[in-house]
């Protein structure tokens, strides 16, 4: 017996959507969207900046998340109606799975763009757009992804086709999923500080103390040149 509604039932997509609000479980084993009624208590006293999980949803044929996602619109249907996926703003240093180009899901951490020191771009409305994203494996590489190619990893995440890698990518995926197991447990600021592009502010700072460093060497040469001269002239 299925507990999904049927849209064809008694009413049609439109009616089933309208005065509706979708709204994603944010426990990373879930990730599942939920579409709750706009009227209900709970949907007018969210707070964007604190976690929404599945057992808050006050509709009970959805409220767990062991509970299949319900029907879940296709963007031809969001644009039909004037909608679109507003994605959830994951943070700086996260831990993720990106979908680039003709490459396989690949594990990557969220970073900034050493070019412009930002990790996300937002659109017109202020809702984000993309990511700028480090893939791990050998060599590191970036991208700045679309953020419905974007997803937290977790064991359940998809997972690339191991089997029908071959050569460089292969080996770059191993390594990439032993440099998983290494930064997994670790927080997003650890993650930032081992990252293999670093923003350009950083590095002029690293290039202006080698610069007074070296002026310090140089000066400390002359310095005992002097005194090298001075105890000459003496004998």
């Amino acid at each position: 017996m299925s507990l999904l509604p049927d849209l064809n039932a008694n009413e049609d997509e439109t009616s089933y959507y309208a005065d509706k609000t979708w709204v994603q479980c944010e426990s990373p084993r879930c990730l599942k969207w939920r579409l709750v009624p706009k009227g209900d208590e709970a949907v007018a006293e969210l707070d964007h900046d604190k976690s929404w999980r599945c057992h808050m949803n006050p509709d009970p044929l959805f409220s767990h998340c062991n509970i299949p996602q319900g029907p879940f619109p296709n963007n031809s249907q969001f644009k039909e109606h004037g909608l679109k996926v507003v994605y959830f703003l994951l943070p700086v240093g996260s831990l993720v799975l990106v979908k680039g180009c003709n490459w396989p899901w690949w594990p990557a951490i969220l970073s900034p763009d050493p070019n412009v020191e930002e990790y996300v771009r937002l659109d017109s409305e202020g809702y984000v757009e993309h990511y700028h994203v480090e893939f791990l494996g050998k060599p590191h590489t970036r991208y700045w992804a679309a953020a419905k190619h974007v997803e937290l990893y977790h064991t359940s995440s998809t997972k690339p086709k191991y089997r029908n890698m071959r050569g460089a990518m292969r080996k770059s995926y191993e390594v990439a999923m032993e440099e998983v197991a290494k930064v997994r447990e670790m927080g997003c600021e650890e993650r930032l500080q081992i990252s293999h592009f670093q923003p350009q502010e950083l590095l002029f700072q690293a290039q202006r103390l080698m610069h007074a460093i070296e002026r310090m060497l140089r000066q400390c040469s002359n310095q005992q040149d002097n005194q090298g001269k001075v105890e000459t002239f003496r004998f």
